[in-house]
């Protein structure tokens, strides 16, 4: 097997939002803030730095439409806005071409070592040199809406185009090996897919659903070009590639932020499931039926509380799946569209990209549409969870708002004893005088009759008083209520 590669050529396609609804982040990104120009600049001075390159081309940050080239190059007066530059001391050449595709900035740019027929080797073990100070290499910390990247390496391989693809699998694995040399940021992904693509070997990895977590190399891919041909079918159709890498990273970003949402919404479910048993068997199926007491029931009150924040965090995690299925179709027919156009310009079947529209892009959404339809029942339950606290709780406060009822009733009846009982207390210790002022007459003594005792006769001016001042007061309150 081939120790050296022939004119090896390095794309680099890297994206971010700069506008528009994100959702969450899933790479934990400290500043909630989407990208702007300066980003843009601060990436390319990042990458180019370390090959001594630096643009001179002005800078545009506001375009006519949602799609336009943020570079102004004062050579190129009409056309795509690219910056072409040279490296003579390293053999490299390559050029910039930065843009605003709809609602994010597309980074592109391509390394190449130029043919030379006869001199034009290039050793595999010298592929670090295209990654000078690990520049290629994702952030290990993403900014806020970042969206990914990939890296295109083509090279000639100097021998008839082998039976199998999978003889050339070794080679691609040690280019990549090479070209991540001493860097130290994880595992190197395991092959995903190899395809036979326009006469060429193209080799990819990293899995569409793992984040820079899980795979800290981004998207790989490795070109192998036997003839010129594939090479010249690329050149045609490689000003749409930006934008397809686009719903490409767009489209299995989504997918990996809808993961996040479901792990979120599972968990809510387990644990009001846990709850619900719970909840049946301490309070539902209690044969007993006691009645709670004050800690239960303030228990209950703060679980409550504590559930209906939880179902408007449900609810949140259900509409940011929904989000993410229409994020996925929308960007999944701009996918297959921009193929179109590709495959109209290369004037070639582009099966191998289409597997990922037809395959990838749709289970995805399958998925989403499974997890949605699942956690409806979800909604069900924490309703259930919700309604069955809330009546334990309206029940046992009707119970107690009735036996305090009945407790108040009973102390307004001791209180009216009581104070009838006062008053007639009262009536007599302040008339009982009258009974030693004049004597008392006896039924069959005389002069019985002829009038009444001034004790009977102030008792009973003291009744009527009472009764003439209750029915006053009694007409009185009835009137005010």
């Amino acid at each position: 097997m081939s120790d050296y590669l022939y004119a090896p050529s390095l794309y680099w396609f890297a994206y971010r939002y700069r506008e528009g609804l994100v959702v969450a982040d899933t790479q934990g990104a400290s500043d909630p803030t989407l990208a702007d120009l300066d980003w843009v600049k601060q990436e390319y001075d990042r990458v180019l730095s370390p090959f001594g390159v630096a643009l001179t081309s002005a800078w545009q940050d506001e375009g006519i439409t949602r799609d336009f080239d943020l570079l102004n190059n004062p050579d190129l007066e009409q056309g795509r806005q690219y910056e072409y530059f040279q490296i003579p001391t390293q053999n490299l050449e390559g050029f910039v071409y930065p843009q605003c595709l709809h609602d994010s900035y597309g980074l592109n740019l391509n390394l190449f070592c130029p043919e030379n027929p006869g001199a034009d080797q290039y050793l595999v073990e010298n592929l670090d040199q295209l990654n000078r100070q690990g520049c290629f290499t994702p952030p290990k910390k993403p900014p806020f809406g970042y969206l990914g990247q990939t890296l295109l390496l083509t090279a000639y391989v100097n021998q008839p185009r082998p039976s199998e693809i999978a003889k050339l699998e070794p080679l691609a694995h040690s280019c990549w090996q090479n070209f991540f040399k001493g860097q130290e940021v994880g595992s190197f992904p395991r092959l995903y897919r190899a395809y036979e693509f326009w006469g060429g070997y193209l080799y990819e990895y990293g899995n569409p659903e793992d984040d820079l977590r899980v795979n800290p190399f981004g998207h790989l891919l490795i070109w192998f070009f036997f003839t010129e041909e594939t090479s010249l079918i690329l050149e045609r159709c490689y000003w749409e590639l930006p934008e397809l890498l686009l719903y490409y990273h767009k489209i299995s970003g989504t997918f990996r932020q809808s993961r996040d949402f479901y792990q979120t919404a599972d968990t809510i479910v387990n644990k009001n499931e846990e709850y619900l048993q719970t909840l049946n068997r301490d309070y539902l199926q209690n044969e007993q039926r006691n009645a709670l007491t004050e800690q239960q029931l303030t228990e209950l009150k703060q679980t409550l509380k504590d559930l209906l924040t939880t179902a408007l965090n449900y609810s949140q995690q259900l509409r940011n799946l929904e989000y993410a299925h229409n994020t996925i179709a929308i960007n999944h027919k701009n996918y297959l569209a921009i193929l179109d156009q590709m495959e109209q310009l290369a004037q070639q079947p582009l099966e191998v990209l289409r597997v990922f529209g037809e395959k990838e892009a749709v289970t995805f959404q399958d998925q989403i549409t499974a997890d949605l339809n699942y956690f409806r029942h979800g909604s069900g339950l924490l309703d259930t969870a919700i309604n069955s606290i809330r009546g334990l709780v309206e029940v046992d406060q009707a119970e107690r708002d009735r036996t305090l009822q009945n407790q108040n009733q009973k102390l307004q009846d001791s209180i009216q004893i009581i104070g009838v009982g006062i008053a007639a207390g009262a009536i007599v210790a302040s008339t009982s005088p009258l009974i030693f002022d004049h004597p008392l007459t006896w039924p069959g003594q005389a002069n019985q009759g002829e009038s009444l005792h001034p004790f009977i006769l102030a008792i009973l001016l003291s009744l009527g008083a009472s009764v003439f001042c209750g029915f006053c007061t009694w007409v009185w309150v009835k009137c005010r209520r």
